[in-house]
């Protein structure tokens, strides 16, 4: 497995990583096993960077990481995200998730509302007490003593240059508890305002063929800054698979209508597979030959998914032409970006 260096931080990671939030068993997903499973079968197959977060199902996303990790604390870097909390009735709700498993498919035809009902009831929580409690949790819950990158999870643009909250950050760092500090956004702008923050030595970003403003603005900053990229959702959250029967974005989306634009937009690269490659093949071989980026972290489910994911790595690369068509695309959504900027390889 090829490794790159996170930005400046000295942390060498894996090309590939390991997106976590469907391994805490929640409705649509499998369980303590499923996660253990795919955890030990992506760390066995060179895989060394895991990104969780703290309040992905309540924490147990960061319960079977560590879990699944025990005995190889030393070979991985483990990436967690903090800030986002939920109502008491929110959490008393989400603790029932798991139990309602049985019914999740007479449940699926309310998964939008479902989702947007979560998060009504999620707010964000940065205050130095709070920060330097909800690292001390993920340190538990992941049975390390440290982390290898701590995140802000999509905090306001205000508080980026907070002082207050750069001192809780840098007293967990001058502890040992932490050792590199990032920020996880939900847009490329405010990817941009973190990256007007020096202090701050990590930006996730989603990046992919259906969203590529990131590309030219947040990337060639990045790069020139020394600031380490982790693209998210780089198959659109399963718009570019093949398999669109059951997708991420039919829970994430604002509504239907966005559903069905984007699947619609994704079919534009559907060339991209006849050259002996899978979309999602194609949409990771994309993404990794963006200067800039350190890893990409897609979001698996369980095992059975890894082994298409890793062979983006040996599937024929995207050629000159291809990327010509995928500027071309772009720029007719308006996302224009020079060709030039591409690897060389993978």
């Amino acid at each position: 497995m090829q490794q790159r260096q996170l930005g400046r931080t000295g942390i060498a990671v894996s090309v590939l990583g390991l997106g976590c939030q469907s391994i805490g068993g929640g409705l649509y997903h499998g369980g303590r096993r499923q996660a253990l499973n795919l955890v030990g079968a992506a760390a066995d197959a060179g895989i060394n960077f895991f990104d969780t977060s703290d309040h992905y199902s309540l924490g147990r996303s960061e319960e079977y990481l560590g879990a699944a990790l025990r005995g190889r604390r030393q070979q991985l870097v483990l990436a967690t995200k903090i800030g986002t909390t939920y109502s008491r009735f929110a959490r008393a709700a989400l603790t029932l998730r798991p139990g309602l498993r049985l019914f999740a498919g007479a449940l699926r035809p309310f998964k939008l509302s479902l989702h947007h009902a979560r998060a009504s009831r999620r707010s964000c929580d940065f205050s130095a007490t709070y920060v330097r409690a909800a690292c001390e949790a993920s340190l538990r819950r992941l049975r390390t003593d440290y982390l290898d990158l701590l995140q802000l999870h999509k905090p306001p643009a205000a508080l980026l240059a907070s002082d207050e909250l750069r001192n809780a950050l840098e007293d967990l760092r001058r502890a040992g508890k932490v050792r590199a500090v990032g920020v996880a956004v939900d847009t490329h702008e405010d990817a941009l305002l973190a990256l007007e923050n020096e202090y701050f030595q990590v930006v996730q970003v989603t990046i992919n063929l259906l969203d590529q403003q990131a590309v030219g603005t947040v990337l060639p900053l990045a790069l020139a800054r020394g600031v380490g990229i982790i693209a998210r959702n780089p198959r659109a959250q399963g718009h570019l698979t093949d398999a669109l029967s059951d997708i991420a974005a039919e829970t994430y989306a604002r509504n239907e209508l966005e559903v069905q634009q984007r699947t619609h937009q994704a079919l534009e690269f559907q060339f991209l597979t006849e050259s002996g490659r899978t979309l999602a093949q194609a949409a990771l071989q994309y993404v990794l030959q963006l200067p800039g980026v350190s890893v990409v972290a897609p979001r698996l489910f369980n095992s059975a998914q890894l082994p298409e994911v890793l062979r983006a790595l040996t599937a024929p690369p995207l050629t000159t032409a291809e990327l010509q068509r995928i500027a071309l695309i772009a720029a007719t959504t308006g996302n224009v970006i020079p060709t030039s900027r591409y690897r060389s390889s993978i």
